[in-house]
């Protein structure tokens, strides 16, 4: 019964041997098989999103410690160094990740790099998702705030022609304000000059000039929010670019190093039959 047994084991030996042989050959000749792909971008991406994970929490929890919410400095600085460690965070579990994916048995280096490449991909895709679901929440609080801010414009834009008005030295009713006031809210400046100019009697000039006090602060405010909106759209997608061009990178360079550093030993050594 035991020399069965010895047999047995010999021949299980043997063709564990056999398998690992052809394997070896296999990867030397630039193959890998099919069940060792997909493993191993898997596990890198788990490796990936557990890093990534540590990491974030770690950036945003040293930023949130330091800020002082009673200092419009502190939100600013704030902001930018968060966001500049969260794409070092993000670079760092990239290339780990790669790396990681890359270590599976009788894998080359340019499989690994393969390997680095698709899950760099899979990092942007999962990325772009969560980015669409946070820029879906933030349209959706700034239509709110919009609306908000545009059924309280009538009221604000009244006040301030109100203030322009009595400083200017001109007498209109509330009523009449308002409905000049709604005038320029709805861009009809040509018309707001006209019932200016006949509500208080003046000359269409001189209402003109009047409204135009009114009117520039607000499209000065515009142009300056429009400018920020341009710098901070500007700056986001180049620093995305960036970031993914240089997290390419760190997956490449990840991936063939993890793939490199089995394949001295598993090629060098071949087994030895017992």
């Amino acid at each position: 019964m035991s020399t069965v047994r010895s047999i047995e084991r010999r021949l299980y030996v043997r063709r564990q041997m056999d398998r690992d042989m052809a394997a070896t050959a296999a990867v030397a000749g630039g193959e890998v098989p099919q069940h060792m792909e997909w493993s191993g971008i898997w596990t890198g991406y788990m490796t990936f999103a557990g890093v990534a994970i540590l990491l974030l929490s770690f950036v945003f929890g040293i930023g949130f410690s330091s800020l002082n919410p009673y200092q419009r400095a502190s939100w600013t600085g704030v902001g930018s160094g968060t966001m500049i460690w969260s794409g070092i965070a993000i670079l760092i579990a990239t290339f780990l990740g790669a790396w990681v994916s890359g270590r599976t048995p009788r894998t080359s280096r340019r499989h690994g790099m393969m390997r680095g490449v698709t899950l760099w991909g899979l990092i942007l895709l999962s990325l772009l998702l969560v980015a669409g679901s946070m820029a879906g929440s933030a349209v959706a609080a700034g239509t709110t705030v919009a609306g908000s801010a545009l059924s309280a414009a009538p009221a604000a834009g009244v006040s301030a022609l109100m203030g322009v008005l009595q400083s200017n030295g001109i007498n209109v009713t509330q009523q009449q304000a308002a409905a000049i006031s709604t005038r320029l809210v709805a861009g009809d400046r040509a018309g707001a000059t006209a019932a200016l100019a006949s509500d208080a009697n003046i000359s269409n000039a001189r209402a003109d000039t009047v409204l135009g006090q009114v009117v520039e602060p607000a499209a000065g405010a515009a142009t300056t929010a429009g400018e920020a909106v341009k710098v901070g759209g500007t700056s986001i997608s180049w620093g995305i670019f960036w970031i993914a061009l240089i997290g390419l990178g760190c997956a490449v360079l990840g991936g063939g190093m993890g793939g490199s550093s089995l394949m001295p030993r598993r090629l060098g050594k071949a087994p030895q039959a017992a």
